[in-house]
């Protein structure tokens, strides 16, 4: 088994991850149920069609907190729908309630990014008729996805979140998603039993609400996941359970034995406590993770998960048990905590046997990697080198692990869309990119990876294109029936009408250089011929006729001088006036409000051919990895679709503990 090989065939790795972990379950975990997480499904299908067996327990990552912002908003809901980009919305962060329209994607291009392919991104936002704001959150916003986010200032752990509260928005955020997709579908082709696959995902939901109104979300979607499965496979899966994390993890005495909280006594075992400690520091150093502590004396790498009092970091002290809630909580002990069944009794006792304890990001995999065969696609999970690195060191240090590996999912997902049958309406960026509005599925899967590679190349040509008239050329060259070869023509004639009226302002701007200079050398005369006649006063003992004479001599002087001076002055004002005239007057604004206009407007051609390169770029390959699972039987009924993709899937493990 490998980290990144990719030519064995899927079976044979199966089979030997069956051999050699018989008894571990594949744990598919995700937050919603409405992303990538149901196309899992492929393993089922994998397991079955081979006759391998295997259980799987997919579920509901349900232990973190719902998604929350604190952006102005219109409305009084409290949870609202947000677009995602490099603006207003820049940090947000999308939780359990995310939705992408057909070939939508969470990636943006950022300022960044235009600049880097050499758009005057700052500029053309400045000069936007619609003000510099509302221009960056829409030219950098995430095409086709949406976030369902909590305005309020509670913290909602999803597992704990009333679909009472919810629902309402839950349901707002799928028919945004369903409806645009639907109208994605040409009419007269599958339009109709794409609109029928859509009704029936909201009946589950519309169908859930109305028979359990006081679930919560996770309830909501643990419900629906299995209907995935049973929609993608054309059948009832079987060896399937369904659970979210909070029950996974449910922690009390008669759950603490278990594999999965063998790793949390590593930090409480006095024996290697420091080791761990040092461990997990050591891996998420550099990160935006904390080391422990931050988080104060005694810090865990798990937090608890208490009814009613929310989430916290876990803190043991030799006297005392924290839980950083947000109003903490402190039980007092007879002794210090030294193993992982001591903790759950004083949990227990003092805060019910329904307390959850979850990993943070890098000890989690750790914990459930016990017990389970972790199944991620290619792209999830940020932090495994992070949990590989932690567990590297333990094992160093010679504490024995037992770790299974994590079985890695890559889909082709576009090249597997042959098999579907559906045409479709492009939007914008793609329909651009592709050179059409609309597409069949075949047609699509044959070309989209020549057209990525084709922005590609399109952002490195743009790249290059420093001048407005070479700008200009390539905007010609790509789109001829468009106008810019007559502002090409236009930007040129006022080019050349400004170096013909620079040069009229340089010739003035001569004349007055020259009368400036004998401006100057008349002041300077003036000051030696003052100078000369201080000398002469000084050098007087006896005023005589021909001394007075003498006086009145540079007294004459300067008075011609003063008057030459004035002589110029009067020039070079009338100079000044005709050559600021020339600069400023009509025809020069006129030519340099020309070349604005023109620039600003090719300049945001280049931005648009940029933004829907980018979207094109990131959209496709992200989407190719992590579809959302209920893309595949709204456009595809037959199923045909999920069946190219199983037969393409590739497999490979990585493991959690170097060899």
């Amino acid at each position: 088994m490998t980290a990144t090989g990719t030519e064995r065939p899927a079976r044979e790795l199966l089979a030997e991850l069956r051999n050699r972990y018989p008894d571990a379950p594949f744990l598919a975990l995700g937050q919603t149920v409405f992303w990538d997480e149901p196309i899992k499904a492929v393993l089922r299908q994998l397991l079955d069609e081979n006759g391998l067996g295997g259980s799987m327990v997919v579920g509901v990552h349900d232990t973190d907190y719902f998604a929350k912002a604190h952006v102005r908003h219109s409305g009084t809901g409290r949870f609202v729908l947000m677009a995602h980009n490099d603006g207003t919305t820049k940090d947000l962060w999308s939780a359990a309630g995310e939705i992408s329209t057909l070939f939508g994607s969470e990636t943006f291009p950022g300022r960044q990014d235009f600049a880097r392919h050499g758009v005057a991104f700052e500029r053309v936002a400045r000069r936007a008729p619609e003000g510099r704001q509302a221009f960056l959150d829409a030219m950098t916003e995430a095409w086709g996805w949406r976030g369902l986010v909590y305005t309020g200032s509670r913290d909602l752990i999803v597992h704990r979140l009333p679909l009472r509260e919810v629902g309402d928005g839950i349901m707002e955020m799928l028919l945004w998603g369903f409806e645009n997709s639907v109208l994605q579908v040409v009419p007269g082709c599958c339009q109709d039993e794409a609109r029928l696959v859509a009704n029936t995902m909201l009946g589950w939901c519309r169908e859930f609400r109305d028979a359990r109104p006081d679930s919560n979300l996770s309830q909501l979607f643990q419900h629906v996941l299995p209907r995935f499965y049973s929609l993608l496979l054309g059948h009832e899966p079987t060896d399937l359970a369904v659970d979210g994390s909070a029950h996974l993890l449910l922690f009390n005495p008669s759950t603490a034995s278990l594999p999965r909280f063998r790793f949390v006594d590593l930090f409480l075992d006095p024996r290697t406590s420091a080791l761990a400690a040092d461990a997990y520091n050591q891996a998420v150093a550099g990160s935006e993770i904390y080391t422990l502590d931050k988080f104060g004396a005694g810090a865990l790498p798990f937090d608890l998960i208490i009814p009613g009092r929310g989430r916290g970091t876990v803190r043991t002290t030799p006297r005392v048990l924290f839980v950083e809630t947000r109003q903490p909580i402190a039980i007092g002990l007879k002794k210090p905590i030294e193993s992982v069944e001591e903790l759950a009794e004083i949990v227990s006792a003092k805060l019910g046997d329904k307390a959850t304890l979850v990993g943070k990001a890098v000890s989690l995999v750790s914990m459930l990697a016990q017990e389970f065969v972790f199944v991620f696609n290619e792209e999830g999970s940020l932090y495994v080198r992070r949990t590989r690195k932690m567990n590297d060191l333990l094992a160093r240090s010679g504490v024995a692990l037992d770790m299974r590996p994590i079985l890695r999912m890559r889909y082709h997902t576009w090249d597997a869309f042959r098999a579907a049958s559906v045409t479709l309406r492009l939007p914008e960026h793609l329909a651009a990119s592709f050179g059409r509005p609309t597409i069949t599925a075949p047609e699509f899967a044959a070309s989209w990876r020549q057209v990525v590679a084709e922005q590609r190349e399109l952002c490195e040509r743009i790249k290059t294109l420093k001048k407005p008239l070479e700008l200009l050329a390539f905007l010609h060259d790509r789109d001829p029936l468009a106008s810019w070869e007559e502002c090409r023509a236009e930007y040129a004639q006022a080019k050349e009408t400004l170096c013909r009226l620079h040069a009229q302002a340089m010739r003035i701007d001569s004349e007055i250089k020259r009368n400036y200079t004998l401006l100057r050398d008349s002041r300077a005369e003036t000051a030696a011929v003052q100078e000369a006649k201080g000398r002469h006063f000084r050098a007087t003992s006896e005023w005589t006729s021909v001394e007075t004479t003498s006086r009145a001599d540079y007294d004459r002087q300067l008075l011609t001088l003063e008057a030459l001076k004035r002589s110029v002055c009067d020039t070079i004002r009338p100079l000044r006036d005709r050559r600021h005239a020339i600069e400023r007057g009509p025809e020069a604004t006129e030519a340099r409000a020309t070349l604005a206009r023109i620039e600003d407007d090719a300049e945001r051609a280049r931005l648009h051919l940029v933004r829907n390169a980018l979207l094109t770029i990131e959209g496709l390959l992200h989407t190719n990895h992590r579809p959302s699972a209920w893309w595949l039987p709204l456009l595809d009924h037959s199923g045909d679709w999920f069946r190219q993709i199983v037969a393409t899937a590739e497999l490979y493990t990585e493991p959690l503990l170097s060899s």
